[in-house]
């Protein structure tokens, strides 16, 4: 099974609101997210493809965690927690001439450095793009809309 690096960005506003889109291949509601390109962090990959996806600048949210490097920084840095780290089955996309894969995916939680940026969909990944409230993404129903284990951690988020 070939298997791809990927990151996603569970984008939640001060309203406690999610922003996904509607992904045009899946044809279900996603957090903007993608796959990781070389010498790029996880979490690199995850700003880098909201902003490409949404228009939207984010800070990635890691999980507290011990900062290992901080009597030695010369060593490194500890890179931000992701809240899952998943392996997800991708069907086989004809159009995209691309086999049934795995994609391994870092999910980190996301806010907006700003919040009065303007929204700009990638027409190439979806058809639309906005905020849902807890409610709204509970009523979505898994078997067409979105994903289970996606509305189970956006629940989990909010």
């Amino acid at each position: 099974m070939i298997r791809h690096f990927t990151a996603t960005a569970l984008v939640i506003d001060s309203r406690k609101r999610a922003l996904l889109l509607w992904h045009k291949r899946l044809q279900r509601w996603m957090p903007p997210g993608g796959h990781v390109d070389p010498d790029e962090t996880p979490e690199e990959a995850a700003r880098r493809e909201c902003k490409e996806e949404t228009g939207l600048d984010v800070e990635i949210i890691g999980c507290e965690q011990e900062d290992l490097f901080s009597e030695n920084p010369h060593e490194g840095r500890m890179l931000k927690q992701p809240i899952a780290l998943l392996l997800e089955n991708i069907p086989e996309s004809k159009e995209r001439s691309e086999a049934a894969h795995q994609h391994m995916d870092f999910v980190y939680r996301a806010k907006p450095r700003d919040e009065t940026q303007e929204l700009c969909l990638l027409e190439e990944e979806g058809t639309e793009l906005r905020w849902f409230t807890i409610e709204e993404i509970t009523a979505l129903d898994p078997s067409r809309e979105i994903f289970a284990n996606v509305q189970q951690l956006l629940r989990e988020a909010l």
